[in-house]
Order: C-alpha cells, then sequence, then structure tokens
C-alpha cells in the first residue's frame, strides 16, 4: 500500500465527515456514497493482507468510513 493512496483515503474520509457536518446537497452525499462504498472495500482487502502492525489502522478507518456511510445513507432516506 503506497502512502499517497492512505493519504487519499483519509483526506476523503476527512471531507466526507466535514461535509456530513455541514449538511451536504443532495448531489454531493450520492456521489460520497458510491465512493465510500468503494473505499470500505479497499480497507478490507487492505486490512486483510496488512502485517498485524497496520490492521488495527485500516480496521478504524474501515469503521469510520461504515458509520459515514450509514449516515449518509439514512440522511438520503429521508429526503427520498
Amino acid at each position: 500500500m503506497k502512502q499517497a493512496e492512505i493519504k487519499a483515503i483519509g483526506d476523503f474520509l476527512s471531507d466526507v465527515y466535514e461535509g456530513i457536518c455541514e449538511g451536504d446537497e443532495t448531489t454531493t452525499m450520492q456521489q460520497q456514497l458510491t465512493e465510500l462504498y468503494r473505499v470500505i472495500k479497499r480497507l478490507m482487502d487492505l486490512t486483510s493482507k496488512a502485517p498485524e502492525r497496520e490492521k488495527q489502522f485500516f480496521a478504524m478507518l474501515e469503521y469510520n468510513a461504515r458509520q459515514y456511510k450509514n449516515i449518509i445513507e439514512a440522511r438520503l432516506a429521508v429526503r427520498n
């Protein structure tokens, strides 16, 4: 795993968190939701293949991504 990919995932999750706090537009949330599905899958793969010392870090990122996904799904369901 390259540091650039890890940083990109961290930056994306930070942007999603900021959008959740500020109440992003529906289209933005839909785009973020699609990307969150991809990020969660990638983090699951990384966690399973990572050395033991890195597993906890990837699992924490995955947990945060899943929490954000659940929040966005709930908000989009309310608006539909």
